[in-house]
């Protein structure tokens, strides 16, 4: 069976190629659904999702980011949907904002 019949071997090849040629995406866990997505996530305690950014240059897209709100308390996310090598990938973060007006 070829890696292009097999939405998950053409998923881990592409994986396999990231990691290769753009070590610097080392910092998320990545998984590879059974439809054969590969999906990126990384919940930083620190930060502002930039990893989701470096992965919008590299695979193409644009990284969404985004800040919710619950009880006073603020999480930011950000994230990627696009097309790798044919391959469709997911990578998202999430962190801590800081308080509206004021500082972590």
């Amino acid at each position: 069976m070829t890696a292009h019949s097999n939405p998950q071997a053409s998923a881990a090849t592409a994986l396999s190629q990231l990691l290769t040629e753009h070590p610097s995406v080392d910092g998320l866990t990545w998984t590879i659904s059974t439809l054969g997505v590969l999906q990126g996530e990384l919940h930083a305690t620190e930060g502002d999702g930039q990893i989701v950014d470096d992965c919008a240059r590299i695979l193409g897209g644009t990284a969404a980011h985004t800040t919710l709100t619950r009880d006073g308390d603020r999480l930011g996310l950000a994230q990627l949907t696009t097309t790798w090598r044919d391959v469709p990938v997911l990578v998202w973060s999430s962190y801590p904002e800081a308080p509206a007006g004021g500082a972590l």
